[in-house]
């Protein structure tokens, strides 16, 4: 079985360079299938092209923020735990010196899936807020078996947003979603947005 979960973004600068910047957030394309790769080229250049401004815009009515008098920058976050099993549990870890905030689909109304989120046949798709000392990041739960004559597939678009980890971080930005909460829940094409514990 062949599958393929593609981050689609470019960094604006290295994550090092990134340091005065209270907000990172960046934008992921995901598709899963079985036997078929393919990729989705979305990609967001930087913060001054059209998409990169519409990213900050986004994630800055997401916070609760001007976006002028908040330091935002557009980077690349790689995805650890991909594999070629049907479960896979990925993982976008929070730059050093963040916390994730929030992570949200990008497109409410793309394709036949709920809220952004396909997720065709007997396939799940399910994320989770994790803030510990080993993993501050986005934790992903992926299903999608092969099934002979089935289209069986996970494909989303969604941002993540980083603030930095200082002190106060969480009264600065009340909005944050809370540890061990999901931003989205997924199955047979069926998507619930932050979903009550």
């Amino acid at each position: 079985m062949k599958t393929l979960i593609a981050a689609v973004v470019v960094a604006l600068a290295p994550l090092q360079v990134l340091a005065d910047d209270d907000v990172i957030v960046s934008h992921f394309e995901v598709l899963k299938q079985c036997k078929k790769m393919s990729f989705i080229d979305k990609t967001i250049k930087e913060a001054k092209t059209p998409e990169g401004k519409a990213l900050i815009t986004v994630a800055a009515g997401a916070l609760g923020v001007d976006p002028t008098l908040v330091g935002f920058a557009v980077a690349a976050i790689p995805i650890e735990g991909q594999n070629n099993s049907q479960d896979t549990y990925p993982f976008i870890r929070s730059p050093v010196g963040y916390t994730i905030c929030s992570a949200r689909p990008s497109n409410l109304k793309m394709g036949s899936g709920q809220y952004g989120i396909e997720t065709h046949g007997d396939t799940t798709f399910n994320s989770t807020i994790k803030r510990d000392p080993t993993t501050n990041g986005l934790g992903m739960y992926m299903v999608v078996p092969c099934k002979v004559g089935t289209d069986t597939r996970v494909q989303a678009g969604f941002d993540v947003i980083f603030v930095k980890a200082a002190a106060g971080w969480e009264q600065k930005y009340p909005t944050c979603q809370k540890t061990e909460s999901h931003p989205w829940l997924a199955r047979n094409n069926g998507t619930t947005l932050d979903p009550a514990p």
